[in-house]
């Protein structure tokens, strides 16, 4: 498919996109404990950023939604921005001193060296030119920005052994414009210029939607343990094969580094 395709596809499923009917009759209770946990990973992530640069940073949100993230973070930095392309996440625009949410794409991105750090979770696989976003979030970076990128897994080790029925689910979920695997987003970054730091491989604990559901009903510190636990066990024998992965790429050389 060329990209006036994958244009018409996103124009399709993004600008009117709404996460309430997914999450109320899709998603069981495991996949909302599971993006629990990755907002606690990422919010780490962030926090490290802060401590490496000795201050507080200025954070670009791309696919915000409805800038929800911002409560996880909120205490690290010094200014946030969110952009999101659905009317329907985001139903009107908030500008303040220090925080807006704003309607938008990446594709359009046209900023340069303002942000400290990028984030992109669970979006690149949704935009209609991933390549060109990459270029745009560089650009909007200062040197030394980090950039954190959170994808589903097309090769996880559960998609390899099922592979008829991953196939039947990248053609229904039609949201979902593009499948990588690290490698894939990997190349992406360092074509646009990015030095890849860091891949972590995270969810490896997968077992049929009921059984999940009833394990994901159990408290949260519980859950995050067996998930924690599971990673560490798999991670180390099927390395790179996790249901998700998250990157970190940085432009250019880390603050205090010298060139």
């Amino acid at each position: 498919m060329d990209n006036s395709g994958k244009y018409e596809q996103w124009k399709d499923t993004q600008l009117k996109w709404d996460d309430r009917e997914f999450l109320a009759k899709k998603a069981n209770a495991l996949m909302k404990k599971r993006w629990a946990r990755l907002n606690k990973i990422v919010s780490k992530i962030v926090a490290d950023e802060v401590v490496l640069r000795n201050e507080y940073v200025s954070f670009l949100d791309l696919g915000a939604g409805r800038g929800d993230f911002y409560k996880t973070i909120k205490d690290m930095v010094k200014k946030y921005t969110g952009i999101e392309p659905s009317m329907e996440m985001l139903k009107d625009e908030l500008s303040e001193e220090d925080f807006e949410l704003k309607h938008g794409t990446g594709e359009d991105l046209n900023m340069e060296n303002i942000y400290d750090v990028c984030l992109l979770k669970e979006v690149l696989d949704h935009t209609y030119e991933p390549g060109r976003v990459l270029q745009n979030i560089y650009k909007a970076l200062k040197d030394g920005g980090l950039a954190i990128i959170t994808l589903t897994n097309r090769d996880s080790y559960y998609k390899l052994i099922f592979k008829k029925k991953a196939k039947q689910l990248e053609e229904m979920h039609r949201d979902h414009l593009h499948n990588f695997n690290p490698g894939d987003a990997q190349a992406l970054l360092r074509e646009a210029g990015f030095t890849v730091e860091k891949n972590l491989s995270i969810n490896y604990l997968k077992l049929p939607w009921v059984i999940e559901d009833i394990i994901g009903r159990l408290g949260e510190k519980a859950v995050f343990f067996m998930l924690d636990t599971f990673d560490k066990i798999m991670g180390p024998m099927l390395s790179g094969k996790g249901g998700s992965f998250i990157i970190t790429a940085r432009k250019g050389n880390k603050p205090g580094e010298n060139a």
